[in-house]
């Protein structure tokens, strides 16, 4: 009885350690996902504040906002004063370095792939978008050239197939 007595303490005690250890374990694991969570929304955050920045930017800049409109009118990129060609390529390639760094973050699962669904390529299928891309594509990283070149095709495919589908409907 003697032994049964003084087993019972202990295995009582070894009992607390390990439920203490387990709870650790859950109350860092709750932590650590909450903390995933806040860095996913900064980083998103951050991506959207990038976007809106350029967007009041243009909002309120006579020249910037001259040459975003020639941009979406499609002109070529010869056709373009110097300071409207310096503009467009230093905001499109302040363009193509988000999209590069939304691609480096998806890539590393820092956040989900849905974010790449949300860049507007617009500004990057037209001629004077696709002479930058062209111009300064050197400079990215192999993998994220082909990214985002099939993206470029892909967004270019279905603005024709849109174009004709309007034509077809008039």
């Amino acid at each position: 009885m003697d032994k049964t007595a003084k087993a019972s303490p202990r295995l009582v005690l070894e009992f607390i350690g390990i439920s203490s250890i387990i709870l650790s374990l859950v109350f860092v694991a709750v932590e650590l996902h909450q903390n995933t969570k806040a860095v996913h929304g900064q980083t998103n955050q951050a991506i959207a504040d990038n976007v809106n920045a350029l967007y009041l930017a243009i909002a309120t800049d006579d020249e910037l906002a001259r040459a975003w409109i020639k941009l979406f009118e499609n002109e070529r990129i010869e056709d373009l004063s110097s300071e409207e060609r310096i503009v467009l390529e230093m905001s499109l390639l302040s363009g193509f370095r988000r999209v590069e760094n939304i691609w480096y973050q998806v890539d590393e699962g820092l956040i989900e792939e849905r974010a790449l669904t949300r860049i507007g390529y617009d500004p990057y299928i037209t001629n004077i978008g696709i002479a930058t891309w062209n111009k300064f594509r050197g400079g990215y990283d192999p993998a994220f050239v082909s990214y985002f070149e099939q993206q470029i095709a892909m967004h270019i495919g279905s603005e024709a197939a849109g174009y004709n589908e309007e034509v077809a409907q008039e």
